[in-house]
């Protein structure tokens, strides 16, 4: 064969190299991890897609062939991709302003997102611009994820106190009716929330290799099924359709797509860059070089499937690549056979999924999300250079300020550093040399 057409197969096909890969060791090791991350990707899966607005067993569903066609056209082994917070939260705020979460029209939104940002992502990739991603600062990235993570967490202790969302409301808001909703707490549901929230604490931090989010909602979701926990009024995962795999055209809709298309252009964005970050570090731990033009070509085409799925966007999941790096996985065949791991919890136990009750849910996205807070990235941004931390700053803000279209916040962020870098870039700073008396040429400003 030509080497001209192998290195176009390569690039078309990248999951031919794993043939070169796999001895019985490397298949071992990697049905070893894609066990170990399908473990974490069921409970995280229907948390996930609580939090988008979506039934719970939606996110099952873009665990699936998504997570399948991102590992076979991606380029990094560990990278393992399904539902994630930052998107969640994405999805859901993108299309508040259209529907009502949960009803036919807020599914059919969501993937109608995910195609939108699949195809930007894929045309990226094509095109090999992979670099622009560059242009959004480390400082605004993070000062968006933690205004993320407060939205994320202030959405999440409704169903863990047991009382009625508001939906996507702005952050001020939010916190008042959070306030207002107190008295109604259902007390059985904040018991078991915070009974979770403290054993997946301990477990991450004594026992974090054990799969902790399986063990506690198996555990308290026992005990709560024995407690009588619905009953007594607590909300459950509910019950799951018949077909496990709905494939379908997307519906499109002109207008619709035109509401969406900012939003899915955030999106896409903010999930390549949490998709590079868990490459980067992959990619530093095991010495495999990868392709940031070929991972927005396989992160898009997941988007794609997830919209042919009628499920929801998909991003790379830091949490879940870390995991399979850990584990050691060795090539994409892991996160391929998690997503099969997860399709057989599907088929296998559709009624144990059902009963399992929300505030659970609540209590690993808040331990979750609880990770991604930390203001050190800001404050060394602000000692390394004034403009970078009050671009973050901006950025943190303006996402607070702005909810729920928390896409402003990003875009405040990025325009505020590209604006300074341009204001930079029109005064330098010059340097008249004069001789020192010591005999030296030194600035003489």
């Amino acid at each position: 064969m030509p080497l001209a057409t192998q290195r176009l197969l390569r690039r078309l096909l990248p999951f031919l190299a794993w043939r070169r890969q796999l001895d019985a060791a490397t298949l071992r090791t990697d049905l070893l991890a894609g066990v170990s991350v399908a473990l974490v990707a069921i409970p995280q899966a229907l948390a996930y897609a609580q939090l988008a607005g979506l039934p719970a067993y939606v996110g099952l569903y873009a665990s699936l062939l998504p997570s399948i066609v991102a590992a076979l056209f991606g380029s990094s082994p560990q990278l393992n991709t399904g539902p994630v917070a930052l998107t969640s939260l994405l999805t859901a705020a993108a299309l508040a302003p259209l529907a009502l979460p949960g009803s036919d029209t807020w599914l059919v939104l969501a993937v109608q997102l995910a195609l939108l940002s699949g195809l930007l992502q894929l045309a990226v990739g094509a095109l090999r611009l992979a670099h622009f991603a560059d242009l959004l600062s480390h400082p605004v990235l993070h000062g968006f994820i933690n205004a993320c993570s407060v939205l994320i967490c202030l959405a999440q202790l409704p169903a863990l106190l047991g009382i009625n969302g508001a939906g996507q409301l702005p952050f001020a808001e939010g916190l008042a009716h959070l306030a207002g909703s107190l008295p109604g707490t259902h007390l059985p549901s904040l018991a078991l929330g915070t009974a979770a929230i403290v054993l997946l604490t301990l477990l991450n931090r004594f026992a974090p290799r054990w799969p902790g989010m399986l063990l506690v909602i198996a555990g308290l979701g026992t005990a709560a099924w024995f407690g009588g926990f619905e009953a007594s009024g607590g909300k459950v995962v509910g019950a799951l359709p018949e077909q496990v795999i709905a494939l379908a055209l997307p519906a499109t809709d002109w207008r619709q797509i035109t509401d969406l298309l900012p939003a899915a252009f955030v999106l896409a964005l903010v999930s390549f860059l949490e998709a590079m970050s868990s490459c980067k570090i992959a990619a530093a731990r095991t010495g495999k070089r990868w392709d940031g033009n070929q991972e927005l070509i396989g992160q898009g085409l997941a988007k794609l499937t997830a919209a042919v799925c009628q499920a929801y966007p998909v991003s790379g999941s830091f949490g879940r690549s870390a995991f399979l790096l850990g584990a050691g996985a060795r090539t994409g065949l892991a996160s391929v056979i998690g997503a099969l791991m997860v399709l057989a919890a599907l088929l296998a136990i559709p009624g144990l999924i059902a009963h399992i009750p929300r505030p659970l849910l609540a209590a690993v996205i808040l331990v979750t999300v609880a990770k991604l807070l930390s203001i050190a990235p800001l404050r060394e941004a602000w000692r390394s250079s004034r403009d970078d931390g009050l671009a973050g700053t901006v950025s943190f803000v303006a996402t607070l300020a702005f909810a729920p279209h928390i896409e402003i916040g990003i875009l405040a962020g990025l325009i505020l550093a590209l604006a300074l870098l341009i204001y930079r870039s029109m005064k330098p700073r010059v340097a008249v040399l004069g001789r020192h008396p010591d005999g030296t040429w030194r600035d003489a400003a």
